[in-house]
């Protein structure tokens, strides 16, 4: 078991909310070759995942979510037996385009793992872990004197946190 850590405080810069500019890569859990366990290292010093492996022909689609859109939470209640979680993933896509709305009739309800790449330290962080991934489950589409956009929001009744992400998302492994 991990020992309790401690957790010293950032500075503004490293909490700023503006400060939030990722560029989402979705892996569709189906492309994904379950049979190849990605290493993935869970200890005091370090929380890493290794690179899934996508099955011939599959692919890495990638989101720009307008900025510091994106946002992640992660919420816990503990009960008699067991723990209720739920983490979620939610950004906003700008525009009213064709890409949207075939997301949103094509892929309500499928499973995704989700790297969020940060492009101000270049680091990637997944969501979801092999056979527990993320779900499209709600999206919010304007068109409006406001905004064209649509919010897409993911979840995951797993209680794994976000991982480093070790693995490339411009040039899939194939099985």
């Amino acid at each position: 078991m991990i020992k309790v850590p401690n957790i010293t405080a950032v500075s503004d810069l490293e909490s700023a909310g503006k400060r939030i500019y990722n560029r989402i890569h979705l892996i569709l859990e189906d492309d994904v070759d379950l049979t190849k366990e990605p290493e993935i290292t869970v200890s005091d010093e370090a929380r890493t995942m290794a690179a899934l492996t996508l099955k011939q022909g599959a692919s890495i689609a990638h989101f720009d979510f307008a900025k510091f859109t994106a946002a992640a939470t992660s919420q816990g209640s503990n009960g008699d037996v067991t723990t209720e979680v739920t983490n979620t993933l939610s950004g906003t896509l700008a525009g009213d385009r064709p890409e949207i709305d075939n997301f949103i009739e094509n892929y309500h309800g499928k499973g995704f793992y989700i790297v969020a790449e940060d492009r101000i330290s270049g680091k990637k962080y997944i969501y979801g872990r092999p056979r527990c991934p993320y779900f499209f489950t709600d999206h919010d589409k304007r068109k409006n004197s406001d905004n064209a956009s649509c919010d897409v929001t993911f979840n995951s009744p797993f209680p794994f946190q976000p991982l480093e992400y070790l693995g490339s998302v411009e040039d899939p492994v194939a099985a």
